[in-house]
């Protein structure tokens, strides 16, 4: 028969642990602010080396440096090579999530190794595992909170006898908590160096006192020689130092000066534990229980102390860490430039920091009745998380219903009017007053305003416009032309509107725009495109279709029946043009517009047609566009330099490749390559690139170069 009585903390544990984590698999969506944009630029970060994914090459390009917020789109990117993206996102909070209550009854056995009833409340790490800003998104550092207590755990069970292994282990650790997010590694760096001063401090000032009779030599002697395991701390924290001091002068160099939320903000903060608060207020009540379950603990404690006579202990250093961290939190800045939420991130280690100085082996009736409140508290916490993270993940799955619907080589904008609004009810506080009331919208995240981001995950090669992580230094993915992007130049081929028709009657799209889906909250518009212009073509004398395209300057002399193809000759719908934009040039003094990539280049007359003497050319990937009836067609393209150096030309059509390693000749020697092409979706897109190379040598050129190309028809599509 099942006796209860085997059941340990073991059981209950691993118990509690699988219902955290049920929530990520029941439910369609995770629904955080920013989680689903770290899963769209992880997407980028794996597809951006492909050059097929020419409108992704063209708006963004990698932020390839080793700093801090980099560790969620390694794993996101890695993750996305075996899963689906939404997949993904699952199993990574599954490891995110599940990673910090295990991390913290590990900081909590190291610390109380010796103590029978160390776990007593090691089931703390539970209700902080959903906090506050994992629902922000912010991934990298819900990744670091564990980071943090694997390596404060690691250190302090090392602490006395730190060999080179150990050393190592900690390296890695503090290295992993430093790729995850910059607050955690400053706060695990001061917390371990306070740690170590106020222990071997402490042992230092208690051997000077004991031989207090001796000569001053000697006690000073004695002093310094007891000081050893602290300077040999000091020694291989050097390195961790130096990172920390290099990060925090050139954010002082970058933004010299905060913004602080003010008194009220900070007090309701702290005494509302709003770490761990996100969608509804009705989590603050909750919390009050939690600090009544820790206050009942302190002063148990301090009885227990004062009976016992155990005035000081190593452990004490955890209540200064409290102390030092309740004071950052209070007068830390809530932001510096673009990074925010500085005091969220103190104030989630504030309590957590505090159990292991709670006195642990207390009388077990005191144990049993302090482990069964934190137990209720957890469930009362997930069970209010549980509960609207199912409502929320519903909107979101009707939110991104219309995401398969985008087709490849395409972007995407999005709009609202209420990216709060919900049609669920949630609890607000009303400080007027003072009381709880229901409505319509989420307090203190915005879950929906960047899942749009998933409409960019389903296809292949999608921009997705309002990709905010883009706009900043500490993203591994930033435009490659802010101002195209985020000014409107690139035109959205998509956009999802939600909630939009209660402000504004869609009078700006409607002109441009057929919508292709709609549900009860959501309309997707798809901007209108024109059938192939069969006008502009040729017929060959077997009545094929034929058009051919001269690639020079606007005003240069150009071959006859050949349309001219200049360096910003854009794409429009049913006819030709280049599909990608004016991106990485020096912004000029006077304008938002930007020089093109791609330049035309006239060659000598002399010995030259029209179509062979000049071209166009650039370093960065092309992409030309022709909108023509589905069928077989013959590709013809033209090159011919008249430099003294050779050039290399690769080229993509429809995502073949047609032309791999081409090497164009110097004077005048003209190349022609042929290559037969399906089409099946209503355009050809040719992609010519080149090799990025960063040293040009006077036989060898680093950029592509492109005279001209005939597209003839073979045989055409069936109806």
């Amino acid at each position: 028969m099942f006796n209860w009585r085997n059941i340990s903390w073991k059981h209950l544990f691993v118990v509690l642990l699988i219902l955290h984590i049920l929530p990520l698999w029941i439910f369609a969506y995770f629904p955080s602010q920013d989680g689903a944009s770290h899963v769209y630029n992880a997407l980028v970060l794996k597809e951006y080396d492909q050059h097929e994914n020419y409108k992704m090459r063209d708006a963004w390009k990698l932020n390839i440096t080793i700093f801090p917020n980099w560790l969620s789109h390694i794993c996101l990117a890695a993750l996305l090579y075996i899963f689906p993206p939404v997949i993904s996102e699952k199993v990574f909070l599954t490891f995110a999530i599940g990673m910090i209550p295990i991390a913290f009854f590990y900081f909590i056995d190291a610390v109380h190794k010796d103590t029978k009833e160390r776990f007593l409340f090691a089931w703390l790490g539970f209700p902080f595992a959903y906090n506050y800003l994992l629902y922000m998104g912010f991934y990298n550092f819900t990744l670091s909170i564990s980071f943090f207590f694997f390596s404060f755990g690691f250190w302090w069970k090392h602490k006395d006898n730190m060999q080179v292994k150990h050393i190592c282990v900690l390296y890695v650790l503090l290295l992993l908590t430093y790729l995850s997010h910059i607050a955690s590694y400053g706060l695990i760096v001061l917390g371990i160096s306070v740690a170590a001063g106020c222990i071997w401090g402490c042992e230092a000032l208690a051997e000077a006192w004991r031989i207090r009779s001796e000569q001053i030599g000697t006690i000073i002697k004695q002093f310094v020689v007891s000081l050893k395991p602290f300077f040999r701390f000091l020694l291989y924290m050097v390195p961790i130092y130096f990172v920390l001091m290099e990060y925090y002068l050139k954010s002082l160099k970058l933004h010299p000066t905060g913004s602080h939320r003010g008194m009220e903000w900070v007090k309701e903060y702290f005494w509302g534990v709003k770490s761990i608060v996100y969608f509804t207020d009705w989590h603050v009540p909750i919390n009050y229980f939690l600090l009544a379950i820790l206050g009942i603990a302190i002063v148990i404690s301090i009885v227990y102390r004062i009976v016992r006579k155990q005035w000081i202990k190593q452990t004490d250093v955890f209540l200064l860490i409290v102390f030092l961290f309740t004071y950052m939190f209070i007068k830390a800045p809530w932001s510096y430039g673009p990074g925010g939420w500085i005091n969220d991130r103190i104030h989630i280690y504030i309590l957590l920091m505090l159990a292991p100085w709670i006195v642990m082996d207390m009388h077990k009736f005191i144990r049993y009745g302090i482990t069964t409140c934190l137990i209720i508290f957890t469930l009362f916490h997930f069970g209010t998380t549980a509960y609207d993270h199912g409502r929320i993940s519903t909107e979101i799955a009707e939110l991104v219903s219309g995401a398969e619907l985008i087709e490849p080589h395409s972007t995407f904008n999005h709009r609202s009017a209420g990216w709060h609004k919900s049609e669920f009810e949630f609890g607000h506080y009303n400080k007027t007053e003072k009381k709880m009331e229901k409505r319509n919208d989420i307090k203190y995240v915005t879950p929906f305003v960047h899942s749009t981001a998933f409409y960019g995950v389903y296809a292949d090669d999608v921009v997705h416009m309002a990709n905010y992580e883009a706009n900043y230094y500490y993203f591994p993915v930033n435009r490659n032309n802010k101002d195209s992007v985020g000014l409107g130049y690139i035109r959205a081929d998509y956009v999802v509107a939600w909630y939009y028709p209660e402000t504004e009657p869609f009078a700006d799209l409607k002109p441009n725009y057929d919508i292709i889906h709609e549900t009860k909250r959501l309309k997707l518009f798809k901007r209108k495109t024109q059938e192939p212009v069969l006008e502009l073509w040729d017929k060959t004398e077997a009545g094929n279709l034929i058009i051919r395209f001269d690639m020079q300057s606007d005003n240069a002399e150009v071959e006859e029946h050949y349309y001219i193809v200049g360096p910003k000759t854009m794409y429009v719908s049913g006819k030709y043009g280049w599909d990608t934009e004016w991106n990485p040039r020096e912004q000029t003094n006077t304008t938002n517009w930007r020089i093109s990539p791609r330049e035309a280049y006239l060659g000598p007359p002399e010995d030259s047609t029209p179509l062979t003497r000049d071209a166009v050319y650039g370093k960065e990937d092309a992409a030309f566009r022709l909108d023509l009836p589905n069928g077989t067609y013959r590709i013809t393209n033209i090159f011919q330099s008249a430099e003294e150096a050779t050039h290399e030309v690769n080229m993509l059509a429809n995502g073949k490749r047609i032309i791999k390693k081409l090497i164009v000749p110097p004077h005048n020697e003209k190349v022609e390559k042929e290559a037969t092409v399906e089409v099946e979706n209503g355009y050809l897109a040719l992609v010519i690139y080149t090799p990025k190379k960063r040293i040009q040598t006077d036989k060898k050129h680093i950029h592509w170069i492109w005279n001209g190309c005939i597209v003839e028809q073979i045989t055409a599509a069936e109806e």
